[in-house]
This record gives structure tokens, sequence and C-alpha cells, in this order.
């Protein structure tokens, strides 16, 4: 996924600023999606983070969607 590389990487290969604005650019791409394409995402990232076997990977693709406001908290 293109933004766990921006997740991972140290700032020995991209400066922390680089990462973060191409995190949020990620984030506003995926919310000019419509509402029918997000839930898409939504439903293949469930999918993605069911088969996934590493730990790490799998906690980053079950919250990715939060954390690119595509959804809000379940609890407000």
């Amino acid at each position: 996924m293109y933004t766990w590389f921006f997740e991972t990487c140290d700032e020995t290969v991209l400066d922390d600023n680089t990462a973060l604005k191409q995190q949020e650019y990620a984030g506003y791409l995926l919310n000019q999606l419509s509402d029918t394409d997000k839930q898409r995402v939504i439903d293949e990232l469930a999918t993605l983070a069911a088969s996934e076997t590493d730990r790490a990977y799998r906690e980053f693709v079950e919250t990715f969607a939060f954390a690119m406001g595509m959804v809000e908290p379940e609890d407000g």
C-alpha cells in the first residue's frame, strides 16, 4: 500500500515532513471519492486485513480508513 511506505520509512530515506505531506495528500484524494467508492475501498481493506499475516501491517490496514478520515469513530 502506497501510504505504508510513508508510514514506515525513516528519515534517512525520506524526511518526515515529506512523508506526512504525502499521507495527507492520499487522505485528501481518498475523501474525494463518492460514498459508494469509499465503501468499496473500506470493504477491500477489511478483506486485505483479514488475510494479512504480518501483525503490524494488519493493524495499519485495519485502522487505515479511520486514519485517512474515510470513516467516523465508532463511538461518536
